[in-house]
């Protein structure tokens, strides 16, 4: 049965929609300190990779340089999923609605459901980040890999071999894994950290690993060592598994995509015969990544 936007709908219509998209924003976000936000007008979005050259190579004297060709590589394409929930209120609960309180109630309500879709729509990135059930990169490979294959030969790994917890000396390893990234050529690249990023059970610890002035966890006068690293972290509350920890760069250097097909709409009708009002909630985006770098994360002790 189609619905109608006129008659019964209007009397409890007004204000609902403002409602939804106030409560909508207002809600705290956290997938927006992560990820890569953009918006697409297409059916899907498709990104490609490539690898530039290696080194360049000796030249003798009157000889003829060497020429070399760049490597195409695979490519990988975000599909869009679509999400939708509404709620119905009856004539009868309108007229015995003494405080004219039920449409705005509920709006609210469909507008936080809607926000923790969102959330728990791009945590499943990280959630899957060492299975690779649900996401993988350009490689076919987990977001967090010991041995991603690089274009021009070679592997590169952003997670440990064996998973840790996060300590001091996770961090470092972790740290120096940004500092010895190379690119699909093999050659070094400049990446930073930025975001440790961890689930309320381990906020204390990233806490004194960041905020100590002292080195964490010994009773010599040793400076901290992660104090100029200037990295900050963010207690992530939809991790699934609480000792998981990433350490991730600034959002436009890593590829961890978010993007939005349709952003969430609010729509009201009602049902001529019953005289029933009905709201609904309607969105779709697509989450993935491509490249890997950027991201180094750890398991913990599984």
């Amino acid at each position: 049965m189609a619905i109608r936007t006129a008659n019964f709908a209007p009397l409890l219509a007004p204000g609902l929609r403002k409602i939804f998209f106030d409560k909508f924003n207002e809600l705290p976000t956290e997938y927006d300190k992560i990820a890569n936000i953009s918006t697409s007008r297409r059916n899907y979005e498709e990104d490609f990779m490539m690898a530039g050259f290696g080194l360049w190579a000796d030249k003798a004297e009157g000889a003829s340089i060497t020429y070399d060709d760049p490597m195409a590589g695979p490519t990988k394409r975000y599909y869009f999923r679509a999400f939708g929930l509404g709620y119905r209120i009856t004539r009868e609960m309108y007229d015995d609605d003494l405080y004219g309180i039920m449409g705005r109630r509920l709006s609210e309500k469909l507008a936080w459901a809607g926000r923790q879709t969102v959330e728990f729509g791009f945590a499943a990135l990280l959630n899957d980040a060492f299975t690779g059930s649900v996401f993988t990169g350009f490689d076919g490979l987990p977001l967090c890999h010991t041995a991603h294959p690089l274009l021009r030969g070679g592997s590169y790994g952003n997670t440990p071999a064996t998973h840790v917890q996060l300590s001091l000396t996770a961090l470092q390893a972790a740290i120096a894994s940004f500092d010895n990234m190379v690119s699909e050529e093999g050659l070094k690249i400049t990446l930073r950290p930025r975001l440790l990023i961890v689930s309320p059970t381990w906020k204390w610890v990233a806490r004194e690993l960041l905020k100590s002035e002292y080195k964490p966890y010994t009773a010599n006068n040793e400076i901290n060592p992660l104090q100029e690293e200037d990295l900050q972290y963010m207690v992530y509350h939809y991790l699934s598994s609480a000792d998981d920890w990433f350490l991730i760069a600034p959002p436009g250097q890593h590829d961890l995509n978010f993007i939005w097909r349709v952003k969430p709409e609010f729509q009201e009708g009602d049902d001529f015969d019953t005289g029933d009002a009905k709201y609904r909630g309607y969105m779709r985006f697509g989450v993935g990544f491509g490249d890997w770098r950027g991201v180094y994360g750890s398991a913990g002790v599984l």
